[in-house]
Parts: C-alpha cells; structure tokens; sequence
C-alpha cells in the first residue's frame, strides 16, 4: 500500500514536467502571423479558430468519457500523440483546409489533455490525503503551465526572426519529449472506482443529472466560460493590436512572454485568495478583470500592456478557486465528464465570438471589437455571480 501511495504521489512531479512539455509550444505568440504569412486573411484566421473551437466542442464529451473510463493515464498519452500530429499537419499545410485539420487534431489533444490533467491532479491529491491542499497543487501545475508557456513565447518570437517553420520543427521535438513523464504516470481512475467501466451513455446520464441537480455546477461553468472566451479572445487578438501600435515581433513576443509570468504568478498564490470568503471571491475577481480589459481596449497607447497583465494574474488565480468549488461538487467517476463539459461550453462561446470579434475589428478598429466583447457578456458573467452567492453563499 505505502509503494502504491508512493508512486501515485510521484504523479505530482511527473505532472509538473509533462505539463511544462506540453505547454512550451514556440508558436503561441506567432501563430497568427504563420498563418498570414502562409497566405490567410484575418476572416480565414478568425474561421480556422472557429474550427478548432467546434472540434474541441465535439471531441469534448468523448474525451472526458475517454478519461473517466479507460483512465487519466491513457488520456495523457493520447494527447501527447495528438499534439504532435496537430503541429505536424500545420507545419507542412499551405491551404485552409490543412491548416483547418491541423488546429482539430490539436484541438482533440487539448480536450483530451485538459479534462484528464485537472482530473489527475485532483484524483492524485484525494488519494494520497492532501485533498486540503489541492487549490495549492493545482496552483503549481497552472504556475508550471505559465512559465512554460514564457519559456516557449520568448524562444518562439526570436526563432521566428529566422525562421517560422523552425518554430513548428522545434514544438514538435518538445512534444516528442512529453511521452516520457506520461508513460511513467500511475493511473488514478481505477483506484478511485475499481467496478465495471460505465458506459458512455451512462457516463452521460449521470453527468447531466447530476448538473441538473445542483445548479451551482451551472453557474460556475458558465462564470468559466464567460471569463474565458473574454480573456483567449483578447489575448490571441492582442498580437494584430500590438503590431498596429507598430511594435515589433519580436517585442509582441516578450510582452506575451511577460503575460505568462504574470499568469504563473498569479497561479501560484492563488491561495492568497483564500483571505477573502468564497462569497466575496466570486464578485471580486471577475469585477477587477472586466475592468482591467475595458481599459486594456479603451487606452489607445502601449501603457495597455499593463492592464493585458494584471488581468492575466486574476483570470489564472480564479482558475484554482472555480476547479476546487467544481470538483467539490464533482464525484470522481464523474469528474472528467464534467470537467469535458465546461471546456464544451468555452468551446462554444469562443467558436461563436471569435470570427464576430474580427469582423467587427475589420471594419472599425480592434478596440471597438474588445469594447463590444466585454459589454455584450458583462450581464451573463454578473447574473452567474448573483445567482452563485444567493444559493450556494
């Protein structure tokens, strides 16, 4: 027993260097420019996104049944594989529709890898008895996925000066890497239920009746989705607003460098949070983020950078907070379902708002888009927000 326990708290290590693989991808503060450069328009760019959102909505479900019923583990692999192919289909497509595929297979990895690695670590942290510390760990694994995240930001934008392609050459490499900690994984999911796999519709049944049941779930997947297809909208559009401020790729890429230390940052102490009550939390966070964009869209000068910063440090420390009121709420043989789900709902809200927000950025100005992002979900997120302090608060 006490070798078993062990090896499933080695988990936590393994995690922490399986996630930084998976997440120093060089691309991300240049994969807008690849695709212009490969010949695709701002409404081609908005659509590919829009494809990779809707991929992510229909792999969503079958992903976290793929974790809750052959397990974290296999889940983690696959994704891993997945990720690699996705890069792969990218870096030698010069069409729409290759680029299109692309972006599915990795959207099939991320819901594989997101819905499975927040089940794992929560699945490892109840355990092995630090189910207490869980906001902590959590906080750690989304510090790791940040600063990795830098890591590939930085090295990206200056790869890019030589070339794109080796960008996407060396993602790949990095990816290859990932297989490692991820076979070495102990499996969580058949200690936490060792009876017969359920069945997807099962899976299914169970999930949505249990969301039924308790509304709370609901309107915590809801702030999640709200907050989050504001916070990817801006950030992935924030490259085309930075370089008609005229600023250099290469700088773009250290300033997005610099937003993911910041998101590290704000994962890591997310617990400091915790000072405040969890009534409190849930009005005040969301509150100083919505802030923190509406200036970052209405101040026309590089000073916005600030704001793009402080933002992240609050989306990244609420993620925490929300994934442990969920999860609370969650058992384990349902938690990667619904985990699946609320990344269904981000799919959903980012596939629909995406190609609206460059559209609107084509024909006015990219501050106007943003302007019209946050004003238009503003009453979900504080609806949600009054609905979550009046029933469960």
């Amino acid at each position: 027993m006490t070798d078993s326990l062990d090896r499933i708290r080695l988990n936590i290590k393994l995690n922490y260097v399986y996630t930084a693989l998976m997440n120093c991808t060089l691309d991300r503060a240049i994969w807008m420019l690849f695709l212009s450069l490969r010949g695709m328009s701002l409404l081609e760019i908005g659509l590919i996104e829009s494809v990779y959102q809707l991929a992510m909505l229909l792999f969503g479900i079958p992903a976290g049944a793929i974790s809750d019923i052959l397990g974290r583990k296999t889940s983690l692999i696959i994704a891993a594989i997945a990720r690699i192919a996705g890069y792969t289909l990218i870096l030698f497509s010069h069409s729409f529709a290759g680029f299109a595929l692309g972006f599915a297979v990795n959207a099939l990895a991320m819901v594989l890898y997101s819905s499975a690695s927040e089940s794992f670590t929560y699945d490892t942290c109840k355990q092995t008895g630090q189910q207490v510390s869980y906001r902590q760990v959590y906080g750690n694994v989304l510090a790791v996925t940040f600063i990795a995240a830098a890591a590939g930001i930085a090295a990206g934008g200056f790869i890019a000066n030589v070339s794109y392609d080796w960008v996407y050459y060396a993602t790949i490499g990095i990816l290859l890497c990932a297989l490692i900690p991820a076979l070495l994984f102990t499996e969580t999911r058949k200690r936490a239920d060792g009876s017969r796999r359920p069945r997807l519709r099962e899976l299914l049944t169970r999930s949505v009746t249990l969301i039924a049941g308790n509304p709370v779930i609901l309107y915590l997947l809801v702030i999640s989705a709200a907050i989050t297809v504001i916070d990817q909208t801006i950030y992935m559009y924030s490259q085309k607003y930075f370089e008609a401020m005229a600023i250099p790729v290469y700088f773009i890429g250290l300033i997005l460098s610099a937003d993911s230390i910041f998101a590290a940052l704000g994962a890591r102490y997310a617990h400091v949070l915790e000072r405040f009550s969890n009534r409190d939390i849930v009005i005040i966070v969301p509150a100083v983020i919505l802030a923190m964009y509406l200036l970052f869209a209405v101040v026309d000068s590089p000073v916005v950078v600030l704001f793009l910063w402080i933002a992240t440090i609050f989306v990244v420390g609420f993620w925490p907070i929300l994934s442990d009121l969920i999860n609370k709420r969650v058992p384990s043989e349902n938690r990667a379902t619904v985990l699946s789900m609320k990344a269904q709902m981000n799919s959903i809200a980012v596939m629909i708002v995406f190609p609206i927000v460059g559209f609107i950025a084509e024909r006015t100005s990219m501050s106007l888009a943003f302007i019209w992002l946050i004003v238009s979900i503003m009453p979900l997120i504080a609806y949600s927000v009054m609905k979550i302090r009046k029933v469960a608060f």
